[in-house]
């Protein structure tokens, strides 16, 4: 009855403890945190109402972005007879261009709602669960406040938009994307573009270029917080049942960055199919390819969290030390009591608390053994590489019909 009278009593301070940092330890700043909201282009954005603040009106930017990038490419390519025949690739057969605009950057879109929407929870929580103390206070604030800088700046925007305005017109201009006339140019001996041709590279990439790189240096922007709040004394929580030492709630970071990485491999899948069916390249020519930007991918979403694994793998280390003694501390005062023979005559061992102690013990030590050494699960992982591989699959069937991948499948099954 004592030990559940303490238990009683330990859960309701932790309660207690938990609804005054929600209170009181959480200040406006948190909730003005996004990587989203901030920078030219959504000054623009605001002024065009094409988003009220925070990053309301989703809809009318969802309908105008894409339209802008895609409709003066289907009208002009009706009026020079290149919609839907007189070139090897018409515009409404190809591929390439429904997967950058009509997919891909529509996701871009709603990437920015999505990335907004989660990385203030995130922020939050470092003082939520005590892991920056009011000691620490200044520097994390500063931390923060150096971040919005940087994302409210005008400059790394601009550096992005003129590198995409002169990229783009070069790479489509001089290296067409296929050896034959399309839609948006004529290929005789050189390069000629079609009406079509110079608004896809001036407008058109340009604008999904912008977009992606600018989602690009959000994350950037994700890993320098991150390297700055690594250098700060945090207090790691070695027991914490998250197994991370109570950063584990910076696997939703991972979660608001999906939208990139799938927006980015729609774009590279569309390229290949392209080639697939126009050019006779076959899948597999691509594999490397494929797994090269996969693994790039992978690293980049992920290792911005590695930053903070010499803080998790010493405070294990530490942790491993501290509940050792503390354990051999124990157990040599419960072996005296009930082993020895020094335990009082009246007290029972069957419901004894110091079992409960010593099992609750060993959990607590098994937690801090088995604590990972980044704040980020293997589930995660697979997550991002299915994120990353959900757009190659449909390349799969230009290789095998439906019915030898379920042969295939089947043998391995079975």
């Amino acid at each position: 009855m004592g030990w559940n009278t303490a238990s009683v009593e330990v859960v309701s301070k932790m309660q207690s403890s938990q609804t005054d940092a929600r209170r009181n330890a959480v200040p406006a700043v948190d909730d003005d945190f996004s990587l989203a909201v901030g920078g030219p282009l959504y000054r623009m954005l605001l002024k065009t109402r094409l988003a009220k603040a925070p990053l309301r009106c989703l809809r009318r930017r969802l309908l105008v972005i894409p339209a802008l990038a895609w409709l003066p490419l289907l009208v002009l390519t009706m009026i020079e007879g290149r919609a839907t025949g007189g070139v090897a690739i018409p515009f409404l057969h190809d591929i390439e261009a429904y997967a950058r605009f009509l997919i891909a950057l529509p996701v871009l879109v709603v990437a920015e709602v999505i990335l907004h929407r989660r990385m203030g929870n995130v922020i939050g929580q470092f003082r939520i669960r005590g892991i920056v103390s009011q000691g620490m206070e200044p520097k994390f604030s500063e931390a923060i406040a150096s971040t919005l800088r940087l994302r409210d700046s005008r400059m790394p925007e601009l550096t992005i938009l003129a590198i995409v305005l002169v990229a783009a017109p070069l790479a489509w201009h001089h290296a067409p994307s296929l050896p034959a006339s399309t839609w948006y140019a004529d290929v005789d001996g050189r390069v000629e573009l079609t009406g079509a041709g110079w608004w896809f590279v001036l407008v058109s990439v340009p604008l999904s270029q912008f977009l992606l790189l600018r989602l690009y240096f959000r994350l950037f922007i994700w890993g320098r917080f991150l390297w700055e709040a690594s250098r700060l004394p945090l207090k790691i929580l070695p027991a914490h049942p998250d197994r991370a030492g109570g950063l584990g709630f910076l696997e939703q970071s991972v979660s608001a960055f999906r939208p990139l990485l799938f927006a980015q491999t729609i774009i590279v899948s569309g390229f290949i199919a392209s080639r697939v069916l126009f050019d006779g390249r076959n899948v597999l020519d691509f594999k490397i390819d494929i797994g090269m930007l996969v693994l790039v991918l992978v690293v980049a979403i992920l290792l911005p969290l590695c930053l903070l694994s010499n803080r998790l793998v010493a405070a294990r280390l530490a942790a491993l030390q501290d509940y050792g003694a503390l354990g051999a501390s124990y157990v040599r005062e419960f072996e005296n009591k009930w082993l020895a023979g020094q335990s009082p005559s009246k007290e029972a061992l069957v419901g004894s608390a110091d079992i409960q102690s010593l099992a609750d013990l060993a959990g607590s030590y098994d937690i801090v053994n088995g604590m990972r050494a980044v704040p980020f699960s293997s589930r995660t992982v697979m997550e991002v590489l299915a994120v990353c591989l959900l757009p190659f699959l449909p390349l799969v069937f230009t290789v095998f019909s439906l019915r030898e991948l379920l042969v295939r499948l089947a043998h391995v099954l079975l």
